[in-house]
């Protein structure tokens, strides 16, 4: 049996209950979960998402966010009245 949790200190959250009485004896093996993505990121949306979205939807979100993410290079110049260094 596998299951995910959060750890919190030296105690770890477990993502949904286990089928074992209170006070039972378990072995636990412990890894990090690998490629998580960063908590309300676009990819942890989408990662909650899986299955409710067609292909289509979840590519039409990941272009957005490309877009969004853009840097526009007019920001940085010089607006007058600030200081410039």
């Amino acid at each position: 049996m596998s299951v995910k949790g959060t750890v919190r200190g030296n105690v770890i959250e477990l993502d949904e209950p286990l089928p074992f009485a209170d006070g039972t004896r378990v072995e636990v093996t412990v890894a990090p979960e690998e490629n998580l993505p960063r908590k309300g990121s676009p990819q942890a949306v989408l990662h909650l998402l899986v299955g409710t979205l067609t292909h289509e939807e979840a590519e039409a979100i990941r272009k957005v966010v490309a877009e969004i993410r853009q840097i526009d290079p007019s920001m940085w110049e010089d607006m007058p009245g600030e200081l410039s260094t």
